[in-house]
């Protein structure tokens, strides 16, 4: 038969075809026998979806226990990141902006349509799950996004944690704020336990910052069954893991202490602004008295108790995010950089307050004593000027004065500390720079024992290390940068600015007044804590505690302490033991004071500047006896220190040695207070009123 028949044909075609039903048919069974439970298991998982639940921080409490960052439950208005990938152009980008604020605005939550829309732009690069549009919304919102999907799709209200701040902006710089993680914080963080999401939001400054790893909660876990169009079946209940808040972290602050420092920084400098500048090298002219700090802290371990920067800031400006505006005007140089921390991050030419750094180093050196240059108790003229020995050129250049060449007459240690004779310090200055067995960078040894030119190590991010220059220094930054610093080689000249604390010396404020707690301590330098504790919240137990961190030991026995010591207690008070008496440049200053409590030692400071307004400094502690408090303020371009750094810290040392610290107000409270004010104000006078009446 023939093979190209129809019968043939038909044939071959039967077995093709059975071929591929057989085959039809061995899938059939592999798919529905062989791997059925491999596929529904996939199929479960497809139809399951993991919702992350976001978990309080921890609260920030003072060092009594009391609330200085809290959480409070908002509304919050989140948009699923998924509908921007579907189709969701610029132009529905725009009107869905305009009508999500004008929505928001009418209901008391007043925004703008571009807040939101930067919101979406920022979702639209960052693979966001759910992306936050506002926070703190009125849940009447929720029934009008409910009905209008179509306008507003993929938008549901929820409910959230954010910061709440009892006390307002106080400690505003040591508390810091939280903000949107970002995608390198992200990067940096995604594989630690507890897990951080894109839309997570993490500690950006200050302690919210240092301590972001006790204070982020963990997150809880709810699973979602959903179906094929993505709405929800059940909830698989089983599978749920609640939130488990962060720990609580206890400051060293105390906030009746620090609300007194902040509040006497900024009204000083509002005086100030009202005075004109009286320094001899710039004359008379208004000051501008823009900016400040002051840290107070304990010399017997090192615990910060307060410490203020101004201007400052509003840390609720960033609950829920802050606009670009806002935030833009916050890191404006017109408006001062609110966001920046002067304590630790300002760095400011010490001035006379380095004195102390220079007494230290001739009498541990010798310089001072009854082989050296001079005795401690040796006295010697101060005829407001000093020419170097050892200076080849002219007079002009080679001579070196007091402030306005005014003289001091004879003075010891005690009194120059006590007077701040500038003359006392360029004498022993030059000693240092040509005797034999002396060197010019023992100064600058001495001001790095002392801590400066390092780190605190306190647990606060961005600490400036301030800069001390010795001669090896000085020249290494000339060789790598010798357009900005041509000049290479250290002079006397340059040792005669450091021992007053001018040139290239600058110091923060934090690292002033550890300087002057390890002398009142008798000389050890710790490192600050900002912290004492970390809390489980749950238990009350202490997850960590922080005690005293020594950085170094001086060394310091009385011949050493002693003189220096009297010497700063002679600049704010009569004292013996400077000898034939003689004001001290904050003796006015601390006039009436109760020294019979709460004795001061303290060193005023007056930073030249030009062409800029003096910088007025204060370092100082007390009791000298044993001292619980040191104190350390700067402030900008605000006069002589006698003028406005020395009173506040009268201000503020009385009221400790007086017990009349100010309590520390919140904004309940002192809405409270307004409000009865200002109905007692509007009340009719009760007298007036009754006999009104019996008229009637």
């Amino acid at each position: 038969m023939n093979s190209d028949t129809p019968t043939a044909r038909i044939t071959l075609l039967g077995v093709v075809a059975l071929g591929l039903f057989g085959a039809l048919f061995a899938r059939l069974w592999f798919l529905q026998v062989l791997t059925e439970q491999e596929f529904q298991l996939q199929a479960t998982a497809n139809s399951v979806r993991t919702v992350f639940e976001p978990a309080p921080r921890g609260r920030i409490l003072d060092s009594q226990g009391r609330v200085l960052v809290g959480n409070r439950e908002v509304n919050v208005v989140v948009m699923d990141g998924l509908v921007l990938t579907e189709g969701f152009s610029d132009t529905d980008r725009a009107a869905f902006s305009l009508r999500l604020a004008t929505e928001l605005s009418a209901t008391g939550s007043l925004t703008k349509a571009a807040e939101i829309a930067e919101r979406l732009d920022v979702a639209e690069v960052r693979p966001f799950d759910e992306i936050v549009l506002a926070t703190d919304v009125d849940e009447l919102l929720t029934v009008f996004l409910a009905e209008r999907p179509e306008q507003f799709p993929g938008v549901s209200l929820v409910r959230r944690t954010v910061r709440e701040y009892p006390y307002g902006s106080t400690a505003a710089h040591v508390l810091g704020y939280v903000g949107p993680i970002t995608e390198e914080e992200y990067l940096a963080r995604a594989d630690r336990d507890g897990g951080y999401r894109l839309d997570d939001e993490i500690g950006k400054a200050g302690v919210e910052a240092a301590f972001e790893e006790f204070l982020r909660g963990t997150p809880g876990q709810r699973r979602i069954e959903v179906d094929a169009r993505g709405d929800v079946i059940r909830e698989v209940a089983e599978a749920y893991v609640p939130p488990r808040p962060g720990n609580d972290v206890v400051l060293s602050i105390d906030i009746d202490l620090q609300a007194l420092v902040e509040d006497e920084l900024a009204s000083t400098l509002a005086a100030r602004r009202l005075e004109q500048d009286q320094s001899y090298e710039i004359g008379f002219r208004t000051l501008a008295a823009p900016a400040g700090a002051a840290v107070v802290l304990d010399p017997s371990n090192g615990d910060i108790l307060a410490m203020a920067s101004y201007p400052t800031f509003d840390p609720a400006e960033f609950v829920g995010g802050i606009s670009q505006d806002a935030f833009d005007e916050l890191n404006d140089p017109d408006n001062d950089f609110p966001l920046n921390n002067r304590a630790i991050q300002g760095t400011y030419a010490a001035a006379s307050t380095f004195k102390l750094i220079t007494s230290y180093a001739a009498i541990d050196t010798g310089l001072l004593g009854p082989r050296g240059f001079l005795d401690v108790n040796q006295f010697t003229p101060d005829p407001g000027f000093y020419t170097l020995d050892s200076c080849q050129g002219e007079e002009s250049q080679c001579t070196f004065t007091n402030a306005g060449e005014a003289p001091s007459g004879d003075v010891d240690l005690r009194l120059a500390l006590a007077v701040s004779s500038d003359v006392y310090y360029y004498r022993l200055a030059e000693q240092f720079s040509i005797r034999s067995g002396y060197q010019d960078e023992d100064i600058a040894e001495a001001a790095r024992a002392f801590g400066y030119g390092a780190r605190t190590g306190v647990a606060l991010p961005f600490e400036s290390p301030g800069l001390i220059l010795d001669p090896e220094s000085f020249e290494q930054r000339s060789l790598e940068n010798p357009d900005a610093f041509p000049r290479s080689q250290w002079l006397t000249g340059d040792t005669i600015n450091l021992s007053i604390g001018q040139g290239d010396v600058r110091v923060t404020p934090l690292q002033l007044v550890n300087s002057y707690a390890a002398l009142a301590n008798g000389g050890t330098l710790y490192s600050p804590n900002i912290a004492v504790a970390v809390v489980d919240p749950l238990s009350s137990e202490e997850v960590r505690s922080y005690g005293p961190r020594v950085l170094g030991e001086l060394w310091m026995p009385d011949e050493i302490r002693d003189p220096i010591v009297e010497g700063l207690v002679g600049a704010v008070q009569f004292n013996e033991g400077t000898g034939a008496f003689r004001k001290g440049t904050a003796f006015d200053v601390f006039e009436g004071f109760p020294f019979a409590s709460f004795s001061v030692a303290g060193k005023t400071g007056t930073a030249e500047v030009p062409p800029l307004a003096d910088f007025s400094l204060f370092a100082a502690f007390g009791p000298v006896e044993d001292a619980r408090y040191a104190m350390a303020v700067v402030m900008e371009e605000s006069g002589f220190g006698s003028e406005a750094a020395a009173p506040m810290t009268r201000n503020v040392f009385e009221a400790i040695a007086t017990d009349s610290i100010p309590e520390a107000l919140t904004l309940a409270e002192r809405a409270r207070l307004r409000a009865e004010a200002l109905a007692a104000a509007n009340a009719p006078d009760q007298p007036d009123a009754a006999a009104a009446e019996g008229s009637s």
